[in-house]
């Protein structure tokens, strides 16, 4: 009996291709070789491209999801989503993966295209009742559009392309006549831009997992780094930064960041590997963002976690390629 045909599917349209490749590596080494046959598929605007683990190329049909590992073609039996952003993350590609009928370990369209949007699912949150920060979201600019964010969350704010991630296109803004420039470089990655009002405090983040059947909050990580804020060069090339997990934090603030983090991955109705960022100000705990594919290359967050959970990472990926496929 054929193994099932695994695809770990990475790459995707933005700037974070190349982060995807490295969570999609640490993903598929981390899977049971007795029990998955994995391979690559990588995503670009050019051309979809199945993969052995050693890079030899299956033939392999997009319209189907299928590809041949020598027994002729086949459709998968399952998609690893690896993809930062656009098409993985914003619920495209699993709306194709849901018409062909295959499992994936993601959340479903309705989820990820929320989540995608920083602007919605704050807004969505804070519906529910959990504390987010002021925030406006800009479809374009004219000539008053800088004083409209003055008024509507004032500065020191965060200027941020509303579907990036990875820290993309993002601006702390802490007088007037930077919020043009951080404009203009939001707008690039984006065609939408939220700003948001800066939140003094301690950084902390925390994964959330469901396995088997049970949603397991991850240890707490705060974030120290001496840029302005946690960007991509603090989150893949500083030297500075730290990431301490668990976090040095009062007893009952982890177990509140926890709960939060929990309750906010079955509100938002999330499966698989999601991470919720928040802001410790000393009185209330400020939720900011949450990533439902986040980073998985050896230098990120959430494999950490996983480690000083004693779930690890081998456990928490062969479980949820099988939760997937049983749906």
């Amino acid at each position: 009996m054929p193994l099932p045909f695994i695809a770990v599917v990475r790459g995707g349209y933005t700037g974070e291709s190349v982060i995807s490749l490295q969570s999609a590596r640490t993903m598929l080494e981390a899977l049971d070789a007795q029990r998955f046959h994995p391979v690559y598929v990588s995503v670009s605007r050019d051309a979809w491209v199945c993969e052995t683990v050693d890079g030899r190329a299956l033939p392999f049909d997009r319209g189907t999801f299928t590809a041949d590992r020598g027994n002729g073609m086949e459709r998968f039996a399952g998609a690893l989503i690896a993809i930062h952003g656009t098409p993985g993350e914003d619920g495209k590609l699993q709306g194709y993966l849901d018409m062909l009928g295959v499992p994936y370990q993601t959340g479903g369209v309705l989820c990820m295209a929320i989540a995608m949007s920083k602007y919605a699912t704050t807004g969505l949150l804070r519906q529910m009742g959990f504390t987010v920060a002021r925030s406006l979201l800009l479809h374009s600019r004219d000539a008053g559009t800088e004083q409209h964010v003055l008024e509507a969350v004032g500065l020191p704010c965060f200027v941020k392309p509303d579907g990036s991630g990875s820290s993309l296109g993002i601006s702390k803004v802490k007088s007037a006549d930077e919020l043009g420039p951080a404009l203009d470089a939001a707008f690039r990655e984006g065609d939408t831009v939220m700003c948001e009002a800066y939140v003094q405090g301690r950084e902390l983040t925390c994964g959330v997992v469901r396995l088997h059947g049970e949603v397991i909050a991850l240890p707490v990580c705060e974030i120290r780094t001496d840029r302005e804020f946690f960007d991509y060069e603090a989150k893949y090339h500083s030297d500075s930064t730290q990431e301490l997990i668990p976090a040095p934090l009062p007893e009952e603030v982890s177990a509140e960041v926890r709960e939060r983090s929990a309750a906010i991955y079955r509100a938002l109705g999330c499966r698989g590997l999601v991470r919720v960022d928040h802001f410790w100000t000393g009185s209330e705990v400020v939720t900011i963002e949450v990533n439902t594919t986040p980073g998985f290359s050896p230098a990120s967050i959430f494999p950490k976690m996983l480690k000083v959970s004693g779930i690890g990472v081998p456990r928490a990926i062969n479980g949820l390629v099988e939760e997937m496929l049983q749906r």
